[in-house]
């Protein structure tokens, strides 16, 4: 004992730092592995694609197709888009850190299609706990000095009560992005299946019934646009 208390007191100025570094480390690589992108990337490894008629009922199963939307689409409030889902994050520098000043997400329940059938996603009313998505991050602008938002950015953060100048009149360092399922766009969904009893009538759709994927505490509807997870299908 007293061999390693002398050495610690001895090499303490290499060793401090040495394990700093290592600690920081190793939060990184667990933080990078139980991201929501590698889970998902990992729980759809897992799965073979399925062809939605042939999904059994209360079946967790992965499917890749296209996003439809049902009703009117929503309108990203960035990039302008026709959209099923967006999430957009604004974050403001201050003293060299960043902060999110904008948390804005919105979805709405939509069809997935694939090799002309339909599914239905049924996100709208689904609980956080029960969901895990990950979108990429498509549109990425900035603002600062010598650097004006555009009037299309200006009117959302008028619309969340937020300004990009500060009270000296200069810009404020800030930076936007914005993360959708586009109509059309393909993505891959895995989730609780249910067939359902249509009440009314979908255009272009004449069964009786239609498969719908929902989630749960332990079976979370996951959803993604993740290249590397529609790898087996692209």
């Amino acid at each position: 004992m007293e061999s390693i208390a002398s050495y610690l007191k001895d090499h303490g100025n290499i060793l401090i730092p040495i394990i700093m570094f290592s600690v920081i480390g190793l939060i990184a690589i667990v933080a990078f592995y139980f991201s929501d992108k590698k889970i998902i990337i990992r729980a759809f490894k897992k799965s073979r694609k399925k062809s939605i008629n042939s999904v059994k009922n209360n079946e967790y199963v992965k499917i890749i197709g296209k996003a439809k939307h049902v009703g009117d689409s929503l309108i990203a409030p960035l990039s302008g888009r026709p959209c099923v889902y967006y999430h957009v994050i604004v974050e403001a520098k201050a003293n060299k850190n960043w902060k999110n000043i904008i948390n804005d997400e919105k979805l709405q329940d939509f069809f997935i299609e694939s090799n002309s059938e339909l599914a239905l996603i049924k996100i709208n009313d689904l609980e956080n706990k029960m969901r895990r998505f990950y979108m990429v991050k498509d549109y990425k602008k900035s603002s600062g000095f010598n650097n004006d938002t555009t009037e299309k950015l200006e009117s959302y953060l008028r619309l969340h009560n937020k300004k990009s100048i500060g009270f000296l009149g200069f810009n404020k360092t800030m930076r936007y992005t914005e993360s959708i399922i586009a109509l059309n766009e393909p993505i891959g969904l895995k989730g609780l299946a249910q067939w359902k009893s249509i009440n009314t009538p979908i255009d272009g759709y004449s069964y009786s019934k239609i498969l719908t994927l929902t989630g749960t505490k332990k079976q979370k509807l996951l959803l993604t646009d993740e290249p590397k997870a529609l790898r087996e299908w692209l």
